[in-house]
């Protein structure tokens, strides 16, 4: 990357705690006419964003003219590393100051920040700041705990259209993140406020709206960090235009980078190279000693909190693993002490755990101290960064003390000691399942929703570099799948993958989605039933087999698979829905075929499971109609209607019940709410109309026939239409008319004559 090269002496010691140096007094000085405790906070997180794409960064074919004003006139850290490559425990780390290991959460999803973490938004809260979070995309949803302490956080997303895959409904373009922002500030800016704006646009798929789109034809991720940058450009012209910069402190900063390539990664989450760790950081502030500075040592995301409660003049927080960078701002460089005992730079401890979650394979941890990096893997990895920035000669065999050294530095980060930081006991490392909805959004996003179980020996586990061809094919497997979900190309490449590593669950998985699809359901519950051997549990292998099962005409296996999970796993409302929808229909269709009794039983079967569920009450009536019993059938469609009012056949059919009785009136009412429910019932219009005629109310006869016609000039009951305008006109002495509409009803019927009177079906 291009800048400054990295100094500092290699940390024998573990990493230790943060030193907080407090601005007001010793900082800043300079400028008497800015009080710390007025400030407000602005915080901008770029997601999946390379330093080395900034202009600020020697990139020369940037256009990021936002974060290249804040780091020229702010200051600008040359090296930064993230903690995670990975959105959900990047930020948790950045909120935190606390390493993954600590703050426990380690992946995307199967996650979330506990509440005895104490974050940023926290401390500014509790110190008097308004504060409202926006964020671009679910994994960063309130969910997983990441919102703790935002009086307003903005990360509403449809769960509805996730389900079908759709990337919008689980992202948001930074233009309306910011759009959200803005309206928010402009609330809150009287009051000293905190905002946090997180920009997911740079995230693949790159996919730049105009003009970054044909501004940057062969470099859609450059458009993607330009469109962003557009946006940061948007809040600090709020602020001047509102006299707030000279107020306010503006952080932007990655999450994490992209590889783009690099050691065979097309993308971030696998390896933990500098491609994927080193992200864009600048601080501007309206303190004078820190202005137009560069700091060249490397600085870690995990001090971000402590430096800015340091500029803020709040009292430092304990239990964090960072520390405030405030001396490395404000005065010629001069590297902090790491909580040795000597002046030594700053180590930087990274991971990534989603190999291990999901693939089965080894997880992959790195520590970066002066000019080395280490990372710990099957086979170990050990870099010279200022000789060989882009990592392409492993060093560990040639200098294997060194090595042995910064492998003792990281394992402490792993240490129960480390772990018990702050809440009193260790975090779990182990993931929590994830329920269907949620990892069909995190799918929609690119991310493996399914967890492995977790290895009884890692000694055996697989080093993540020899699997970065499956994870590629997977990748470009769900990609393909996105644009045709029965891609004949996905299904081959995740053929290679089973062919090559069996083991991967997520794989045997996506095929069988595929070959469903595809209606080759022999081989698809073949693939399902590959995942469950390797995790008994999965729902979503057991609730996509049932699908299966359904498609080939055989309920009962489905209703036996999601019984059995349900019965294991109560808490899964997904499959306890999937089960009573298909005792549902098996009832339903046991009642067509006159099994009232086996009908009976699956619906009410199908009520225990989900007592709300839309069509069991309807179906139940049937039955009592079919088995005589109008009352109780009454009784039903009242109740169908009562827990779903826009029920449009049940208010229907217990119109015709009313007919039987006749209750004219409790009928009227029964037509009218079943054509509001759902006006384009052409059934009920032509019901009504008929209704309407017998009640000699003839000009809305005529309306509500004409309706019904036009909704389904060709229906069953389209002569029904026709007669009673041909009776309604002749009752208005226009005969004509009637003689037209009556030849009409007689050509549709079929038959010379119109009917003697009408039945309502029942649905």
């Amino acid at each position: 990357m291009p800048g400054s090269q990295r100094r500092g002496t290699l940390v024998a010691v573990a990493i230790a705690a943060t030193v907080t140096i407090a601005i007001a007094p010793a900082g800043c000085r300079g400028a008497p006419r800015v009080d710390p405790a007025r400030l407000n906070l602005l915080l901008v997180t770029l997601d999946t964003t390379r330093a080395d794409r900034m202009g600020a960064y020697g990139a020369t074919n940037a256009a990021t003219p936002a974060f290249d004003r804040i780091a020229r006139e702010g200051v600008l850290f040359e090296h930064a590393v993230t903690a995670a490559p990975l959105t959900l425990p990047a930020h948790a780390t950045l909120f935190t100051s606390r390493y993954p290991p600590a703050h426990g959460v380690r992946d995307n999803g199967g996650f979330v920040l506990d509440a005895t973490e104490t974050t940023l938004a926290e401390r500014l809260k509790a110190a008097g700041f308004q504060t409202g979070g926006f964020v671009g995309a679910y994994v960063l949803d309130r969910r997983w705990g990441i919102a703790q302490g935002f009086d307003t956080y903005v990360d509403e997303f449809d769960a509805v259209k996730a389900q079908t895959g759709a990337r919008a409904s689980v992202e948001r373009p930074g233009n309306e993140v910011v759009d959200r922002a803005l309206a928010w500030l402009d609330r809150a800016g009287a009051s000293r406020f905190f905002a946090w704006v997180h920009l997911y646009d740079a995230h693949s798929p790159y996919a730049p709206p105009d003009p970054y789109r044909w501004r940057f034809p062969d470099d859609p991720y450059g458009g993607e960090i330009a469109f962003a940058d557009a946006q940061v450009a948007r809040l600090i012209e709020w602020l001047e235009h509102r006299d707030l910069l000279q107020q306010t402190i503006v952080v932007v900063i990655g999450d994490h980078g992209e590889s783009l390539g690099e050691h065979g990664e097309s993308t971030h989450g696998f390896f933990v190279y500098q491609s994927v760790l080193e992200v864009p950081f600048a601080i501007l502030t309206p303190f004078d000693k820190l202005q137009k500075r560069r700091v060249s040592e490397l600085v870690r995301t995990v001090d971000v909190m402590p430096t800015l409660i340091d500029l803020l003049n709040i009292p430092p927080a304990g239990n964090v693993d960072g520390t405030s960078l405030v001396r490395l701002m404000t005065g010629p460089s001069t590297v902090l002490r790491a909580g040795a005992t000597h002046d030594l730079g700053l180590e930087a401890y990274s991971e990534s755990m989603h190999p291990r979650y999901h693939f089965g394979w080894s997880d992959v941890r790195a520590l970066t101290s002066g000019r080395f990096k280490y990372i710990e893997a099957p086979r170990p990895e050990l870099y010279d960064l200022e000789k060989d920035p882009q990592e392409k000669e492993n060093l560990y065999a040639a200098r294997r003390t060194t090595a042995d050294r910064m492998a003792a530095v990281l394992r402490s980060r792993m240490s129960p000691a480390a772990l018990r930081q702050g809440s009193g006991q260790a975090n779990s490392t182990k993931p929590a399942e994830l329920d269907p909805d949620a990892r069909a959004r995190l799918a929609a996003l690119g991310y493996v929703g399914t967890f492995v179980d977790e290895p009884r020996d890692r000694s055996t586990l697989a080093d993540p570099k020899d699997k970065i061809d499956l994870f590629n094919a997977i990748t470009k497997a769900r990609e393909a799948l996105e644009e045709q979900p029965d891609s004949r190309a996905a299904l081959e490449m995740l053929e290679r993958v089973v062919q090559k590593d069996p083991q991967v669950i997520d794989a045997w998985l996506l095929m069988g989605n595929v070959q469903s699809r595809r209606h080759d359901f022999t081989h698809a519950l073949e693939s399902f039933r590959r995942a469950l051997a390797l995790k008994p549990d999965d729902d979503l292998a057991v609730m996509n087999m049932a699908n299966v099962y359904r498609d080939l005409g055989r309920p009962r296996d489905a209703i036996a698979g999601l019984t059995r999970l349900v019965d294991s796993a109560p808490a899964n409302v997904q499959a306890r829905h999937q089960l009573a929808q298909v005792l549902l229909d098996e009832g339903a269709r046991r009642l067509e075929r006159g099994e009232l009794d086996a009908g009976e039983r699956d619906i009410r079967s199908a009520l225990a499971r989900q007592p709300d569920i839309a069509l069991a009450h309807f179906n139940l009536a049937l039955a009592s109609e079919r088995r005589g019993d109008p009352a109780t059938a009454e009784s039903e469609y009242k109740t169908e209607i009562a827990q779903h009012p826009a029920s449009y056949m049940a208010h229907f059919n217990l119109g015709k019940l009313y007919e039987t009785k006749g209750d004219r009136a409790a009928q009227l009412a029964a037509y009218v709410a079943a054509i509001a429910s759902n006006p384009s019932f052409a059934e009920g219009h032509l019901f009504l109309s008929k209704l309407y005629l017998d009640s000699r109310r003839y000009d809305e006869a005529i309306q509500s026939a004409r309706r019904g016609l036009e909704l389904q000039p060709d229906g069953a009951w389209a002569p029904l239409g026709h007669f009673v305008l041909a009776d309604a006109f002749t009752a208005q002495g226009r005969r004509d008319e009637a003689a037209r509409e009556a030849a009409e009803g007689r050509r549709l019927a079929g038959a010379k004559s119109p009917p003697q009177g009408t039945r309502g079906t029942r649905r």
